[in-house]
């Protein structure tokens, strides 16, 4: 039976290179046991080579005719994983801050007359409504902050196998 590997996977990674060098050329480099090396191949076991037999892994496999190296292609292709989600999550982090200060300056100047004798109806209307765009912007601007506490989301630092 064919056991599925995740994509971008280190496990996949290791699969690939050893479907060139083999079992007991990956072994050797590693100065590992098949058994363990094959283990590293399971998306359901735990442990993944060191950097030293990572490095080892991919230069065989690349010496051996492979065209890229798969150890290496799969960490960069997790951080990239992990880093555009930082990345946007802080893009979104400036839009609600930008968002906030639009709507603070829209209400205080909106409000502003309000202070004027003789001031409309409308006028007050528009700057409850403006303050009330404040609240629902600042709301949007906790919920983005409170993503960055460690667990939430965007604070994550552990990318693992994807």
């Amino acid at each position: 039976m064919t056991k599925v590997r995740a994509p971008l996977s280190f496990s996949l990674a290791i699969t690939t290179a050893v479907a060139l060098i083999g079992w007991d050329k990956a072994a050797t480099l590693t100065r590992r046991a098949k058994r363990t090396v094959r283990h590293w191949s399971e998306s359901d076991r735990k442990g993944t080579p060191t950097l030293d037999q990572a490095i080892a892994l991919d230069r065989a496999y690349m010496e051996a005719g492979g065209d890229f190296p798969p150890i290496l292609q799969s960490y960069a292709r997790q951080l990239d994983v992990t880093l555009g989600q930082s990345l946007a999550c802080r893009a979104a982090l400036a839009q609600a801050i930008t968002d906030l200060s639009k709507e603070t300056a829209d209400a205080i100047g909106s409000s502003i007359p309000v202070m004027q004798p003789g001031v409309s109806d409308t006028a007050i209307h528009r700057a409850i409504a403006e303050t009330e765009d404040v609240a629902s912007a600042a709301t949007r601007l906790l919920g983005r902050l409170k993503s960055f506490v460690n667990g939430n989301g965007a604070a994550q630092r552990t990318a693992g196998e994807v």
